[in-house]
């Protein structure tokens, strides 16, 4: 059964029992009749399910050929970004003017540190010190004038 023609059998099963209500006396028996009308709308709403092809909704696959997304290259961006910015901030504690960009690296290589700084001795002891030395490769650059 179709959705519009289980649709109108309802509407039509609706109808019915208004115009049925309108022509009920009001003393009485008036509200065993009101249960009996309800139950015979909710009769016309459920008895398509009755016909329904439940086999061939138990062989729909729910699982979706649609692959997740994959943010891993955004995350490891924003951890690098979110370093660096950590990185900087320690620096300039010690008094190290320093802008530090971190890349991400891939499974074959390290992530990759780069200092531009004035004091490139100092500054690459201290962030070796604060971020490890192995997990890392390394590199400092003069500022520019």
């Amino acid at each position: 059964m179709t959705m519009k023609l289980w649709a109108l059998n309802v509407c039509i099963a609706c109808i019915l029992v208004g115009a049925l209500d309108l022509f009920l006396p009001r003393q009485g028996s008036f509200k065993s009749i009101k249960t009996v009308l309800a139950l015979y709308i909710l009769v016309s709403v459920v008895t398509p399910a009755a016909g329904a092809d439940w086999t061939g909704l138990a062989s729909l696959s729910f699982e979706s050929g649609v692959q997740p997304a994959d943010y891993s290259d955004f995350v490891s961006g924003y951890a690098c970004q979110s370093l660096a910015r950590q990185l900087e901030e320690r620096l300039s504690a010690a008094g190290i003017q320093a802008q530090v960009e971190i890349a991400p690296g891939s499974s074959q290589t390290l992530p990759e540190v780069t200092l531009c700084t004035g004091q490139p001795e100092e500054a690459l002891e201290l962030a070796k010190e604060l971020l490890g030395e192995t997990g890392y490769s390394w590199q400092t650059t003069e500022p520019q004038a």
